[in-house]
């Protein structure tokens, strides 16, 4: 499937505000990809509306923040958006807070910050994180608690995290190996599905139609512009490749090799209230 033309998808639907997936799209490992600096700048400058909306829940959304600031690029909290965010959206609508969280330790003081406890005696749900310290005991235990009929929930699907060293196992992974002893899947909060749309449009303060979704995955962040109304924006500076593209029925409506093509195409700054013209 050949890139759609940057010119003609911009034109063909505005764009007021962005939304960009952080591994494969923004940075890889430490690094920062080729136009990211500049573009996030350029929106920054022009006072267009952003945020990152990253499925990767093995550290809080304060470290996002951290490192996004030491790589340059303009970011408070309201800019960032993970599955972990997500997730305790839906605990909350739920009327569950004392999960068995499977998640670093950094991650669960964050759940502890909003009032949701890790809890392993009785527990009221599952919650499987990209948990970089899983161990056989936390695999056992979780085992046991889905298959004794403990609400189900992950953070997010995808099945390896993108590195410099290639694709390492990410939550996706987990589902399949729980899948496999337990005979069970979970119920998924993080990209595609709606939850985490409406956390990027209500950060935003625009409707989806407005925004364009930039991101490395197929299965996630296209698949969620599709379902959710985004303009979906696809980046070959991850894990998709033209190959996958081309045999995918998922189509975005843009693809670039990486930031740097948007450059050109980004909208005009925001009128102000009183300006002339």
């Amino acid at each position: 499937m050949p890139p759609t033309d940057t010119r003609t998808a911009t034109t063909a639907r505005p764009t007021r505000g962005f939304a960009f997936d952080l591994d494969g799209t923004v940075y890889l490992g430490d690094a920062l990809l080729p136009g990211a600096l500049e573009l996030i700048g350029a929106l920054a400058e022009r006072g267009v509306p952003y945020v990152f909306a990253t499925n990767n829940s093995s550290v809080p959304g304060s470290v996002y923040v951290e490192r996004l600031t030491r790589l340059g690029l303009p970011a408070g909290r309201e800019h960032v958006v993970t599955s972990n965010d997500a997730a305790v959206q839906h605990l909350r609508s739920a009327g569950l807070a004392r999960p068995y969280l499977l998640a670093p330790p950094a991650v669960h003081a964050e759940y502890a910050e909003q009032g949701i406890e890790h809890e392993i005696e009785e527990p009221d749900c599952v919650l499987l994180a990209f948990d970089t310290t899983l161990d056989y005991e936390k695999i056992r235990t979780a085992a046991h608690l889905i298959r004794a009929g403990v609400p189900y929930l992950a953070t997010h699907p995808d099945p390896v995290c993108p590195t410099p060293r290639g694709g390492e196992p990410d939550v996706g992974s987990f589902m399949a190996m729980f899948e496999t002893a337990t005979g069970l899947r979970p119920t998924v909060l993080g990209k595609p599905h709606g939850g985490m749309a409406r956390l990027v449009t209500e950060r935003l303060g625009l409707p989806a139609d407005g925004v364009a979704f930039v991101g490395d995955r197929l299965e996630t962040d296209i698949r969620m512009a599709r379902d959710h109304g985004f303009l979906g924006v696809l980046t070959l500076t991850g894990v998709t490749s033209r190959e996958q593209l081309a045999s995918s029925d998922l189509s975005p409506d843009l693809v670039v090799d990486g930031l740097v093509e948007l450059l050109a195409h980004l909208p005009a700054a925001p009128a102000r209230a009183g300006a002339a013209g």
